[in-house]
């Protein structure tokens, strides 16, 4: 990246920051088209958050001080309450405001975030929460609340900013989870659903049941019940670190994530809806070493097709 792509990046990047923190209405739209543009926008954004966050301390020690050790600049609309703490930030967004910002308004404040499989996602919520999206997988957000979300398809893990006075609520269907200080993963498949924890600890409601889950617990729910059981935390969310780790689940569920993971579409052999399979896949290197690498450690015979491979005996 040039040194002036990089500084357009990083001003555009503040301007979004400046936007979705005043509490205002803002262009989520607008803010989710830039985030899709260039997958470079997705870290900038996070190193501005990062960089605005750890600049609140001084901000608190300059406001409580009878002389204070900065000069502190409004915000572009002079209405806004806060106030940055960065003085080269505030200047960068400027000028990009006057070419940058766009307001839709609009009055519905639901909005959507998909990955094609094979591509991943992370989001930043204005609040602190972050969302790894895995592929082929959809959530709708809320451009007025980012303490509630909606998993419509597909996997993701969630790094919630715990608020015990507004907790995250995901919904997935007609089920709840919701959070109590935590770090989880969820993967909506059908009419199935599976959460494992990873750190702290969430509330599952279905509106029969309340399950408490903590670190290293799981829960599988279908149209045939409640399944609880436990995972080693390390392994929770391994897609995130380019892994897969398995015990004793059925093949139909390895493919899948896969397909997810990777964008590779598999044909399973018929007769091998019921084979079961434990280890670890590795997702790095090309599709022709993947190929290869799961045809061993499955024991099976996996061969390329026109769009994807099939699986055989």
């Amino acid at each position: 990246m040039t040194g002036l792509a990089e500084n357009t990046m990083r001003a555009e990047a503040i301007a979004w920051h400046l936007q979705l923190s005043s509490g205002g209405d803002a262009d989520w739209d607008g803010f989710a088209r830039w985030l899709e543009a260039d997958p470079r926008h997705n870290d900038m954004y996070e190193a501005v958050y990062d960089a605005d966050q750890a600049l609140d301390p001084v901000a608190e020690l300059a406001r409580s001080s009878q002389e204070p050790a900065f000069t502190w600049f409004t915000p572009i609309q002079p209405s806004r309450a806060r106030r940055w703490k960065w003085p080269g930030m505030a200047a960068a967004a400027a000028l990009v405001a006057f070419g940058s910002w766009v307001g839709t308004g609009g009055l519905n404040s639901d909005y959507a975030v998909s990955t094609a499989p094979g591509e991943m996602r992370t989001l930043t919520l204005s609040d602190g929460t972050r969302i790894m999206l895995n592929g082929g997988s959809t959530i709708e957000l809320d451009k007025n609340d980012t303490r509630v979300a909606e998993l419509k398809a597909g996997e993701a893990q969630f790094t919630v900013h715990h608020d015990a006075q507004q907790p995250f609520t995901l919904t997935v269907g007609d089920q709840r989870i919701v959070d109590e200080g935590t770090v989880f993963n969820v993967r909506r498949a059908k009419s199935a659903l599976r959460v494992e924890v990873a750190e702290g600890g969430v509330r599952f409601e279905n509106g029969v049941n309340r399950l408490r889950l903590t670190a290293g617990d799981t829960l599988d729910a279908s149209e045939s019940g409640i399944v609880e059981g436990a995972k080693a935390v390390s392994d929770i969310g391994g897609w995130t670190r380019g892994r897969l780790v398995y015990r004793d689940a059925p093949l139909m569920e390895v493919t899948a994530d896969i397909t997810r993971a990777r964008g590779i579409a598999i044909e399973l052999g018929p007769d091998l809806s019921d084979r079961r399979f434990s280890g670890v896949i590795q997702l790095d290197g090309d599709a022709a070493t993947l190929q290869k690498r799961v045809g061993v450690l499955l024991g099976l015979k996996v061969a390329a097709t026109a769009d994807g491979w099939s699986i055989s005996r």
